[in-house]
């Protein structure tokens, strides 16, 4: 199974859902276990309005709602279950 390719296609459906959403793959070594891992945080941007305190004035922002993931294959069984909602 080619993950990277299945990343790039679920990413490509979200997108085309009209999903504003963004992928971050980090390689990290592992003192304990004395190897390299992988970890990806997937980000999905929202719309939003935030007040400004001392003036009461409103401005439209986007708000990241960020979700990781330790493991390749449970970041797919993820995108696959978001990418199936919207198609229903």
């Amino acid at each position: 199974m080619n993950v990277n390719r299945n990343l790039k296609l679920l990413l490509l459906k979200l997108g085309m859902q009209g999903h504003d959403v963004s992928l971050i793959q980090e390689q990290r070594y592992s003192k304990e276990y004395r190897s390299v891992y992988s970890r990806y945080k997937l980000t999905f941007w929202k719309e939003g309005t935030k007040i400004n305190k001392k003036t009461g004035e409103e401005k439209e922002v986007r708000i990241p709602d960020t979700y990781e993931f330790n493991s390749a294959i449970d970041l797919l069984k993820y995108m696959v279950v978001r990418a199936n909602e919207g198609a229903t």
